[in-house]
């Protein structure tokens, strides 16, 4: 378990720098073209997660055709999104709002899942939207496209943890993480065309080492997945903020002011709450859990480890 727990600190470290290179390489590039590179070597390699049994054809091989297509889909674009707004925001911000994902969960939840939300999840969730609020200060500060862009992140992946979850066990581990990489690859490289340029020298290399962590840090964690259940690791990703407060402190000289930090530890301790309520409502039905799924690169809030 303990050895789980640290593979997936380890795996949201690596993450965290991925989106600290895509934030390094700022708007020279198309974050369409940004996301096909960083996706596209991820892709090459994900042979290496098929089991015995599996086959290269079963990325395409679903058994639930129209909901992972739709969840594929969701999962696709929050990548892009996400860039759009690490490129345009503070670190922090970024993360704090991608991180009001487990709320939008909840509410989807209610809505298409029909499930029942009791008093304090229910709170946990107004929590959220308030230290957003608190964060972006609509009226106060001027609103970036950064800013729809993390909340359209934030939205897609939790439209994709909804479908992951009325996908549960019907697909194979494979086919749930190699379809990511191929769905973004696509997605990215049709949508790039238009504003496509070709990286320099020190691009290519930014584009390498996203590619590096996007690949690493799932690796990371599909490890951990082996020695302690999935649920038990989703918390792990909140170490992601410290890590972005961290970073954009020392690298990219962003310190943010004491209002925005109590809105970022509002949809912190929100989301947590959230998470553990989640952990405990599951618990005597192991049966509703789905199987390990990715994690997409540059984005904070897509752990669909829930």
């Amino acid at each position: 378990m303990v050895k789980g727990i640290i593979l997936a600190f380890l795996a949201f470290a690596v993450f965290a720098w991925g989106d600290a290179i895509v934030k390094a390489i700022g708007h020279d590039l198309d974050p369409f073209e940004v996301t096909f590179f960083g996706y596209l070597i991820p892709l090459i390699l994900s042979p290496v997660f098929m089991k015995k049994g599996d086959s290269v054809i079963d990325m395409v091989r679903w058994n639930r055709p129209w909901l992972m297509g739709f969840r594929v889909f969701l999962i696709a674009a929050t990548t892009p999104l996400s860039v759009i707004a690490f490129r345009s925001l503070p670190f922090a911000e970024a993360f704090a709002l991608l991180f009001l994902m487990p709320s939008l969960v909840t509410i989807l939840s209610i809505f298409i899942l029909k499930e029942h939300v009791r008093w304090r999840r229910g709170l946990a969730v107004c929590a959220a939207f308030i230290g957003v609020l608190v964060i972006v200060r609509p009226g106060f500060r001027e609103l970036l496209p950064g800013h729809f862009a993390a909340l359209a992140a934030a939205l897609c992946a939790a439209g994709g943890v909804i479908a992951g979850r009325m996908i549960g066990h019907t697909e194979k581990r494979f086919t749930l993480i190699s379809t990511v990489f191929l769905a973004t690859t696509l997605l990215a490289g049709v949508l790039m065309i238009p504003g496509f340029a070709w990286p320099t020298i020190s691009q290519w290399i930014l584009l390498i080492a996203f590619a590096a962590t996007a690949f690493v840090a799932q690796a990371f964690f599909i490890v951990a997945t082996m020695y302690a259940p999935a649920d038990r690791l989703g918390a792990a990703q909140y170490s992601q903020i410290l890590w972005a407060l961290a970073i954009g402190a020392l690298f990219f000289d962003e310190w943010p002011d004491a209002l925005a930090l109590f809105g970022i530890a509002i949809v912190v301790a929100a989301g947590l709450f959230i998470f553990a309520r989640e952990r405990t409502l599951k618990r005597g039905r192991p049966e509703a859990d789905p199987l390990p799924e990715p994690v997409p690169q540059a984005s904070a809030a897509t752990s669909t480890t829930r």
